[in-house]
């Protein structure tokens, strides 16, 4: 427990799979025709932004009058809630693509697609990173 009563939140797994996105990116910048780490990136980015769904909804629950408050939050209630809390720089429209981005890869795969996809990994990298030192900054408080 913190000092203030709330549970401890651990972000070292989100710390890693960011991480790993980034330096999957970063390859793909310096070989951009490289199909096998273009997929890299997808298969990172579908992680990263799986984890950072379920990181800021634990954060929420744990600073919530009770958790069934937060259980019950849409994906867009969440992000606006998460946007009033200043923890995320975009809105419900950016989360939104990064969402459609993620679910496009489990259900239509093309190379057109995939090219896209990777490259929202970037933009998503970006807020997932302002995410994660956000609520680095918080549960350090």
């Amino acid at each position: 427990m913190s000092d203030r009563g709330l549970p401890e939140l651990d972000l070292s797994s989100l710390a890693r799979a960011l991480g790993q996105l980034e330096s999957a990116i970063h390859s793909w910048a310096e070989k951009p025709e490289d199909t096998l780490i273009r997929d890299a990136v997808i298969q990172r980015f579908e992680f990263t932004y799986e984890l950072s769904v379920r990181t800021l909804r634990r954060y929420l629950r744990s600073i919530a009058a009770s958790e069934d408050e937060v259980d019950i939050l849409s994906f867009k209630e969440l992000i606006r809630r998460a946007g009033e809390l200043r923890l995320v720089r975009g809105g419900t429209l950016e989360w939104g693509d990064f969402r459609q981005a993620r679910n496009d890869t489990v259900h239509t795969y093309n190379e057109i697609r995939a090219t896209e996809v990777a490259a929202a990994a970037k933009e998503f990298a970006e807020e997932a990173r302002v995410l994660f030192d956000n609520l680095s900054r918080r549960i350090q408080e």
